[in-house]
C-alpha cells in the first residue's frame, strides 16, 4: 500500500482529483506508484502552481500520493474496493463516472495543457529534431532553449510578424526586434507522456504579450487553444 507521508499537504484541488480519475479510468485499475504514468502525473502537478510552495511538505503530490489517491477513486467508483474516499472524490465520479470516460479524457488533455509554462545557429531544416519533456525542476517542464533561436535563425532576411496579432516590430535593429518575439508550441508539450520530439517547424513566432494572452486563454478555457483560435478571438482574420 502507498505511504504518502502526506499529513499538512494541500487537499487535492477538482482538477488534480479529475487527472487521478482519468488516469484510474485509461488504466482501469490503480497503478503502481512506480509506473510510468504515475511518476508522470506526480511531476505534472508538482510543476503545477495550484499551490503555494510555502504549503507544500516534501511529500507532496509524490507518487505515493499518487497511487493512493487512485485507490481512492477506486473506492468512489466501485464501492467495497479500494480504500476510503472522500466527497471531493464521489462528486467527481458522479461528475465523471465510467460513462463519461472519453469526455473525461478530452477534458484531462485541456487540464494538463493548462498547467504548460512559459518557454521561456545556421539555417535549419523544419525537421531538425530535439527531444524535450524531460522534468527539470519541480516547476519548469525541460525546454529544448535552442528552439527560439534556430526558430530565428530560419526567419532572418524575412519580416518577423507575430502570428497571432499580426504586430511588425518598430524600426529598430534586428536584434532588438527579435528580443519582442517568442517561441510557441503548436501542440501542447503536455499531451507527451515524457518525452516528445519538437521540430521547428512545430514552433509558432509570437509576440511577447500575444504569448502571454494566449496562455490565458488556455488557462481560462482549460482546454487547448490553438494559434488560430487565438486569433479569431482577438477578431484577427483567418
Amino acid at each position: 500500500m502507498p505511504v504518502t507521508n502526506g499529513h499538512g499537504n494541500p487537499k487535492w484541488t477538482r482538477e488534480e482529483t479529475l487527472l487521478a480519475l482519468d488516469l484510474l479510468y485509461r488504466h482501469d485499475a490503480p497503478l503502481d506508484r512506480r509506473h510510468r504514468e504515475v511518476i508522470t502525473l506526480s511531476e505534472l502537478l508538482k510543476g503545477a502552481s495550484i499551490h503555494p510552495p510555502e504549503r507544500r511538505r516534501e511529500s507532496f503530490r509524490n507518487p505515493d500520493g499518487v497511487a493512493l489517491k487512485m485507490q481512492n477513486l477506486l473506492s468512489a467508483v466501485e464501492p467495497g474496493r479500494g480504500l476510503s474516499f472522500s466527497k471531493a472524490d464521489k462528486a467527481a465520479v458522479a461528475d465523471y463516472p465510467k460513462a463519461r470516460k472519453e469526455e473525461l479524457a478530452a477534458l484531462a488533455n485541456s487540464l494538463r495543457a493548462s498547467f504548460v509554462l512559459h518557454d521561456g545557429a545556421e539555417e535549419l531544416p523544419d525537421d531538425e529534431v530535439f527531444v524535450e519533456g524531460r522534468w527539470l525542476t519541480v516547476r519548469h517542464r525541460q525546454r529544448d532553449q535552442r528552439l527560439r533561436q534556430r526558430l530565428l535563425t530560419k526567419l532572418r532576411g524575412t519580416e518577423l510578424r507575430c502570428e497571432m496579432c499580426d504586430t511588425l516590430p518598430p524600426p529598430l535593429d534586428r536584434e532588438f526586434q527579435e528580443s519582442r518575439y517568442e517561441a510557441h508550441h503548436r501542440i501542447p508539450l503536455a499531451e507527451a507522456e515524457q518525452e516528445r520530439e519538437t521540430r521547428v517547424a512545430d514552433m509558432a513566432l509570437l509576440c511577447a504579450c500575444c504569448h502571454r494572452t494566449l496562455h490565458k486563454m488556455i488557462s481560462r478555457y482549460r482546454r487547448w487553444v490553438s494559434v488560430a483560435e487565438g486569433r479569431s478571438l482577438l477578431g484577427r482574420a483567418p
